[in-house]
């Protein structure tokens, strides 16, 4: 196997075990399906890791904070390093920032939880975009279809994260009372973690020819910075992801108290994780449908039709007076939302160049966090004068004025190369 150091190649055995380099996409799909679940199992867990050690709502919104500002910082550097330095080598990174992170959650001193968000922060940068951009990749190379690559991948994530989830509710049942209910999830979580670690040798080999000579910062942010210029489609789509982000925040913050205050009595709060668990499952529908719909029409016809009518449902959703109104107009948001992911996730694959694959990957999900973070600001205003379904109209306003004017370069044919 040959590796670069400095841009020089050598031929020298490593010691540990190297994959052939046939494609296989088990070996990619099993690392990501262990990361998606490591991420599943500390969903229903994360506020209380620090909750649970007796600290305020007011630390926990820090510690999140924390994690926020750190992921929205490395997010495109870590895609830029995935880029020049190696995809396998960027997600083991990601995978040690991440176990350090979540090693740091066992303390009790509020500094050193902070310091675990912060890393797991890191790890959230680092991993994302980079072997998920390597499979793609590889498989495209391979004469795999990328819509049956893109579909394999958000199919696994979703069945993952939602098995995670319903995990990570059981292992704290498990917990004591205090400072060590989350010790099963978080042991559960660095467990997993160290796992992909250590299977990542044996199961993943990086092609040779991503294996480049290491670019400078200056160098790749000049390189995606012309590409982004020749390539409209890539611009608008960044723009939507960000409206996405907006759209998504709005209702992962708020659809709790919103639904709650229909419910009749406290007797009904099963509802809510009823719908919890259904979403991934409706996600799962919408990647399908979003498949079988590609071949059907124009996959940015199809991107535009989806965004515009996601934004229509919210609408829809904050006119609800009762739960089986909110029910339907919820399933259905993420059903369209699913169907975005995979759709989206084909566009992007399909223009990006493979010299900033990884960028292009960061810089969508630091647009879906930028998103998160403008739909929070946005809150804490509208809340002085209205209510939950005030600012899901305002919401949806921005998000289908904002579609309509990224029709244009959304729809706009792709340079040849």
């Amino acid at each position: 196997m040959r590796s670069t150091v400095r841009g020089r190649r050598h031929t020298s055995t490593p010691w540990w075990p190297i994959m052939p380099r046939r494609f296989h996409a088990a070996s990619y799909l099993i690392l990501l399906g262990i990361s998606f679940f490591a991420l599943g199992l500390s969903i229903p867990a994360m506020s209380l890791i620090v909750v649970s050690k007796q600290y305020s709502l007011a630390h926990l919104s820090l510690a999140m904070v924390i994690y926020s500002v750190v992921v929205m910082l490395f997010e495109v550097p870590s895609g830029m390093f995935a880029d020049t330095h190696g995809r396998k080598r960027c997600f083991a990174l990601g995978l040690l920032f991440s176990s350090i992170g979540t090693a740091l959650f066992f303390a009790s001193s509020f500094p050193l939880l902070c310091l675990g968000f912060g890393f797991s922060g890191f790890g959230r940068a680092f991993g994302s975009g980079s072997l998920d951009a390597l499979y793609l990749e590889a498989g495209r190379d391979a004469g795999k279809k990328l819509g049956d690559l893109v579909l394999a991948m958000e199919v696994n994530s979703s069945l993952c994260l939602s098995i995670g989830s319903l995990a990570g509710g059981f292992l704290l049942s498990l917990g004591t009372s205090g400072p060590g209910l989350t010790f099963y999830v978080v042991g559960a979580r660095l467990v997993l973690l160290l796992l992909n670690l250590l299977l990542l040798p044996f199961l993943i080999a990086e092609p040779a020819r991503c294996e480049r000579p290491e670019t400078s910062g200056m160098g790749q942010t000049a390189r995606l910075l012309k590409i982004l210029g020749s390539h409209p489609f890539l611009v608008a789509y960044i723009l939507s992801v960000l409206l996405q982000g907006l759209l998504l925040a709005s209702l992962e913050s708020y659809w709790q108290p919103f639904l709650r205050d229909l419910f009749d009595s406290d007797s009904q709060l099963w509802i809510l994780g009823l719908i919890a668990a259904s979403i991934f499952a409706v996600s799962v529908l919408g990647s399908f449908a979003g498949k079988h719909l590609m071949h059907k029409m124009n996959p940015k016809h199809l991107y535009l039709f989806a965004s515009l009518m996601v934004f229509s449902l919210l609408a829809l959703l904050s006119f609800s007076a009762t739960i089986r109104s909110f029910l339907v107009w919820y399933v259905l948001i993420y059903l369209v939302l699913g169907i975005m992911s995979v759709v989206g996730l084909f566009l992007l694959n399909e223009e990006a160049d493979d010299s900033v694959r990884s960028s292009l990957s960061s810089l969508s999900s630091f647009s879906l966090q930028g998103g998160g973070l403008l739909a929070n600001l946005a809150a804490s205003l509208l809340f002085l004068v209205g209510d939950i379904s005030m600012f899901w109209k305002v919401v949806a306003a921005l998000g289908i004025a904002g579609i309509l004017l990224l029709a244009k370069p959304l729809l706009q044919r792709s340079p040849r190369s």
